[in-house]
Parts: C-alpha cells; sequence; structure tokens
C-alpha cells in the first residue's frame, strides 16, 4: 500500500535498519538528547512485529517523516491511536505530512478500522488548522498535563496539555457552521495577554496566538497565561460537551455545543 505525492513515496516499516532510522529521525524533530527517542527502535519493531501502525514518507533514499500507532478500544470498538507523526524539519510545510496521515487512513480501512485518534497541543495552530479544517478531525477531549513532565526541545518547561481529535473515516462529512457571530471565550487584548469570557451558547470561538513556541522563548510569561486561559476556557468548553471542528488561518477555533 503506497501513496505518493510532490515524489514522496508513504510505505509501511519492519526492517529493524529502518525503524532505527525511523526512530533517529523523530529523535532530531522532537530534538530529544543523544541516546534518547520519542520511540525507540525496538518498541517500533515490537509494534510492527504486532500489527501496528508503523510508517514513513521517502523521498528517494532520504527517510523523511514517520509515523506510528496502535490500535484501542473504547467500549469495545476499535480504533487506530497515532502515537507519533512528524516530519523531518527540513521538509515540514510540504504535503509530506498530508501524504503520511492518508496512508495512515487507507490502511485503517483496510484493516476494518474506521476511526482514528491522536492527540496535539492545542496551541500550535499550525497543527490545528491541519487537523481540523484539512483532515476534518474534530477535537473531542481536552487533558491537561496528558504526558506529565517532558525534557525534549518541543516541551521542556511548558505543561503537555493535550486535545484529542478524532477522524472519522466514513460517513458525511459535518456541514460548515458559521462562528463569524459566535462569542469569544477567548481572545487576545491589546498587549497580547489572553482576555477570557464564559459563554453557554450552543456556537463558541476561541483565538490561540500563531506561535506559541516562540513566544515561550521571548514572554514566558504570557505564554504561561495563554496555556492557563486555553486550559479554561476551551479546555473547560470541550469537557463540558462542545466539540472543536475548525480552525481558520488566523487562529480562531470554532466549537460547537453536542446534542444527544
Amino acid at each position: 500500500m503506497r501513496a505518493e505525492v510532490a515524489q514522496a513515496v508513504v510505505r509501511p516499516l519492519a526492517d529493524m535498519d529502518e525503524l532505527a532510522a525511523a526512530a533517529d529521525v523523530l529523535a532530531s524533530i522532537w530534538g530529544t538528547a543523544d541516546g534518547q527517542y520519542p520511540l525507540a527502535p525496538e518498541t517500533l519493531r515490537a509494534l510492527s512485529h504486532a500489527g501496528n501502525y508503523v510508517a514513513g514518507a521517502w523521498l528517494g533514499e532520504e527517510l523523511v517523516a514517520v509515523s506510528a500507532g496502535f490500535i484501542g478500544l473504547h467500549d469495545g470498538k476499535p480504533h487506530l491511536h497515532s502515537h507519533i507523526s512528524g516530519v523531518a524539519r527540513a521538509h515540514q510545510g510540504t504535503h509530506i505530512g498530508f501524504d503520511l496521515k492518508q496512508h495512515q487512513r487507507e490502511w485503517a480501512l483496510a484493516h476494518g478500522i474506521d476511526v482514528i485518534e491522536w492527540t496535539f497541543d492545542p496551541l500550535v495552530r499550525r497543527n490545528a488548522y491541519f487537523n481540523l479544517t484539512k483532515l476534518g478531525a474534530v477535537v473531542v477531549e481536552f487533558e491537561p498535563d496528558f504526558y506529565g513532565d517532558m525534557q525534549d526541545e518541543i516541551n521542556a518547561g511548558d505543561h503537555t496539555d493535550r486535545a484529542v481529535a478524532r477522524w472519522l473515516l466514513n460517513g458525511p462529512a459535518r456541514p460548515p457552521v458559521d462562528s463569524a457571530g459566535a462569542p469569544a471565550i477567548l481572545r487576545p487584548n491589546d498587549d497580547g495577554t489572553p482576555v477570557a469570557d464564559g459563554s453557554s451558547a450552543p456556537v463558541l470561538r476561541a483565538w490561540i496566538p500563531e506561535d506559541h513556541a516562540a513566544m515561550r522563548e521571548s514572554d514566558p510569561a504570557v505564554a504561561t497565561a495563554w496555556r492557563l486561559a486555553v486550559r479554561d476556557t476551551f479546555g473547560a468548553a470541550i469537557r463540558g460537551g462542545y466539540v472543536a471542528t475548525a480552525m481558520t488561518r488566523d487562529g480562531w477555533y470554532t466549537l460547537v455545543k453536542e446534542t444527544s
């Protein structure tokens, strides 16, 4: 099974040399200490051998992206939990991440699985746009400090709050929601600090900064304020029965109250 777009070839990985290379790619993306990995080669080997999803994207002879996941259960129904996916830093901003996700979708459907879930940092705008608007997933859960303290370059010194994205692979797409006039439960003040408001309207909006990672370097106090504000507004809304269905290019989440 292959997906080929913009010269990227995506295929499963099983050979130990390839899995070791995959672990190195992930370590370079996350910026882990020497000899440490987000997923070690032997763990990737075990996942692959047990029939789970481990795949890589290649440009010629270069492995430039990796994704790994495992089968999970909700109420006895299987789904693919996409644990980690990353594109080498030199190739980010291309179509390779989309290629990888489409290959993952094909793999899941071929194995009788029609739901993929994964976690992501709700303060990373580009990932929110990719997950919700480009792929059509929705945020169904919010977990504060999901992974506890992490020491890689991306996460060190920050809370590991995570949104849980759910991607339904079959069935009709959600109709778009007009949120232009919806109340904003989170917005920026003139000085760049967060302003939080409460609302129980059926449709809400919440704004996040363009580059929270850069903000952590330039103004850690404001970055922390945004982290906690997202937890107290966006996170509270998700836990209160809303789902996030879209993200705009300029940073606005759309949240819709689910009805039973």
